[in-house]
């Protein structure tokens, strides 16, 4: 197994903070009386099988009285599923997914801030306080050893992608129906441009496609599988799906683009008007507590929020030694589907 990393420039030093966690929600008295304590809680998530059978085990042992529903989906899905259900919304919290997703979401969310907030690692903590950071994604290139071997080229980063030894031997996800592919597509045009602004990295991003040779997935979950099988000598992905293939026994490694990776979060969000609010609160802060938080990292590989939870993966880097520029929240925030679009235009145009 091999784990590769290029680069040199690195994050931001990350201070410490206390390490207690609350488990029940900050509220005023006031607003405390307010909310109605009930006997269920439904979550829709994104997450993976895995995570949320973890999330049901760990959430009957501490709150045995309250029920938990898990609905679950890709989070375009759920983010559509919420605009649909304005007024009368069926479920209490969402998880997982980008934060172009909770930014075109915000208007749909209630507003609460945990008290585990303040455990955040600083560069991470929301600027928002209708959503809340619960994992740092790295986007990692995924290769298959023996198939790249066979190709004769070398991936060390985002430019290497383009190699024609490469040519449809590269699966990736679509940034229009997976918010990994969109969240990677914005990486790429922050590490590609040469002016330090994010539109002129499409120039990058057409190289990019062409190199696809038409090849494209709906699914992000059909990248890493379709690696680790043989399928394709290379795919981008989350680094933990990359790190759960190697501990498995697959001949895969990961490479970490020297270009530079955008850290990125997913989150979570109270759903607005949602009917067991009490309990939405509770589950918010059992996502951020040091609890959760520690089995995400040590059962599923997950890097953690918080500044006292230990990530140690034997030849993987600390999230400061990781080759991180600046993520550009702003420019996601007014082009998402802006680029969604223009992505399409580029694949309609070069596949």
């Amino acid at each position: 197994m091999v784990f590769t990393a290029c680069g040199t420039k690195k994050t931001k030093p990350i201070s410490s903070v206390d390490s207690s966690s609350s488990s029940k929600p900050e509220t005023s008295e006031s607003s405390k009386s307010e909310l109605k304590q009930t006997d269920r809680v439904v979550l829709y998530t994104a997450s993976s099988t895995n995570q949320n059978e973890m999330i049901q085990k760990m959430w009957a042992t501490l709150h045995p009285d309250i029920e938990l529903e898990l609905v679950s989906a890709g989070s375009g899905e759920l983010q559509n599923r919420i605009i649909a259900e304005v007024g009368n919304p069926q479920g209490d919290v969402m998880m997982g997914g980008s934060y172009a997703v909770y930014t075109a979401l915000e208007d749909h969310l209630a507003p609460y801030v945990s008290d585990n907030v303040q455990y955040i690692i600083p560069q991470f903590k929301p600027a928002s306080d209708k959503f809340t950071p619960i994992q740092v994604n790295v986007n990692t290139i995924m290769v298959n050893n023996k198939l790249l071997a066979q190709t004769g080229a070398t991936v060390d980063g985002w430019e290497s992608l383009t190699n024609p030894a490469l040519k449809g031997n590269i699966t990736f996800a679509d940034p229009s129906s997976s918010s990994s592919g969109r969240e990677q597509v914005v990486n790429m045009l922050a590490a590609m441009n040469t002016t330090s602004n994010l539109d002129d990295g499409w120039d990058f991003i057409e190289k990019f496609i062409k190199n696809l040779d038409g090849k494209i997935s709906s699914s992000s979950s059909a990248i890493y599988t379709g690696v680790a099988n043989g399928e394709y000598a290379v795919g981008i992905t989350n680094e933990e799906k990359v790190i759960e293939n190697i501990v498995n026994g697959a001949d895969v490694s990961a490479v970490y683009a020297k270009e530079g990776i955008t850290l990125r979060n997913s989150y979570c969000a109270i759903i607005k008007d949602c009917k067991n609010e009490y309990n939405a609160r509770l589950l918010v802060d059992f996502f951020t507590s040091k609890e959760y938080q520690q089995a995400c990292a040590t059962e599923l590989y997950q890097r953690s929020v918080r500044s006292d939870v230990d990530f140690t993966v034997e030849g993987i880097l600390a999230t400061t030694d990781l080759n991180a520029i600046e993520y550009p929240g702003e420019w996601v925030e007014k082009n998402s589907d802006a680029l969604k679009e223009k992505f399409q235009d580029f694949w309609t145009s070069v596949k």
